[in-house]
């Protein structure tokens, strides 16, 4: 059997991503994001106003954006977790989240005077948001490799860099039960560094325990 044959037939195999995988994906995320969450509610609690979530629509935003964008890199992952390469347009499906932001911020310009957009964008907890997502990531990214390493990606560091993107998503949802600053452009700034911050330890840790 030649080299060309056996690729073939590892593809076949893992065509599907296996039931026990999206099980060990799960069950990786949900241990890492519960004790995650463990650290804010005990470290810092969750913001008094939080019952008030649904009059709310820009801390509904927050929630939806990170929610939405873990739950589409979940499916990135199962995707890329196979061993044959991705057409790029799988990243596209990524989008959702963005796009929810980015009509968010539209709709935060309209009705806020320009001369209240920086402040908004810069908020008051800038640096407090950098350190705690990718903190509040480290422990579902870990879970997430943890499952993603009974895959057989054809690119461990394309891999790991979706396993970020989910993990990055779980760590800016449970940083919002805390965070104070609700505005889509603060969302839009510093929750965007600090994703990539993530994505970028993803593919960094991916390319080193991903490979098959």
């Amino acid at each position: 059997m030649n080299t060309d044959d056996l690729i073939r037939l590892l593809a076949n195999d893992h065509a599907a991503p296996r039931p026990d995988l999206r099980m060990r994906l799960l069950l990786g995320a949900l241990a890492g994001a519960a004790l995650s969450a463990g650290v804010v509610l005990l470290g810092h609690g969750v913001r008094s106003d939080m019952g008030a979530l649904l009059s709310n629509w820009r801390l509904m935003v927050k929630f939806a954006v990170a929610l939405s964008f873990a739950a589409s890199a979940a499916v990135l992952s199962l995707r890329l977790a196979r061993p044959f390469a991705a057409d790029r347009r799988a990243w596209l499906i990524l989008l959702p989240g963005p796009l929810i932001l980015a009509v968010a911020c539209l709709v935060e310009l309209i009705v806020m005077p320009p001369d209240a957009w920086l402040r908004r964008a810069v908020g008051e907890n800038a640096l407090t948001c950098l350190v705690s997502i990718p903190l509040l990531s480290a422990l579902p990214l870990a879970g997430i490799m943890w499952a993603l390493r009974d895959g057989a990606p054809a690119s461990a560091e394309q891999s790991g860099m979706a396993a970020g993107a989910m993990a990055a998503g779980i760590g800016a949802a449970i940083y919002a039960l805390h965070c104070p600053d609700d505005s889509p452009l603060f969302l839009a700034l510093w929750y965007t560094i600090a994703a990539a911050a993530v994505l970028i330890a993803g593919r960094a840790g991916g390319g080193r325990l991903l490979r098959w």
